[in-house]
């Protein structure tokens, strides 16, 4: 939910749809990296469950930075995060099928992250 008091925006992260299915894909990517196997399987473990986490903290970053302008920026940054996330869980289907039915859960659910993202970047509540 985005509301504005005065000329500050704000927004409030446990409100947000988005933020909520981005902290499940952070939860879910924290498990599927126990189970990673093949060439560096512990670095890209490392470096899925950051991406992944990244993306709901700029979300919740974005509502506590009080301006449109702010907002829009760390939204960007949460976009950016998971298309690493995204690219971070190609390369392990790639090199451990074993786990590509989770794996392809989690691309599906982090693509539904990015439509949100872009759906609440291009359409901020108005500054006033």
């Amino acid at each position: 939910m985005l509301l504005l008091l005065g000329m500050v925006l704000r927004a409030y992260a446990r409100r947000l749809q988005v933020h909520a299915l981005a902290v499940e894909i952070s939860v879910q990517a924290a498990r599927l990296s126990r189970h990673l196997s093949g060439p560096g399987a512990v670095s890209r473990a490392d470096q899925l469950v950051r991406s992944a986490l990244s993306v709901s903290s700029n979300i919740a970053e974005a509502c506590g930075r009080g301006t449109v302008t702010e907002f829009r920026r760390f939204l960007l940054y949460a976009r950016g995060s998971a298309q690493e996330t995204l690219t971070q869980l190609r390369v392990a289907a790639a090199l451990d099928p074993t786990n590509a039915q989770a794996i392809g859960v989690l691309e599906n659910r982090v693509a539904l992250v990015l439509k949100m993202l872009g759906r609440l970047i291009a359409h901020p509540p108005p500054d006033r």
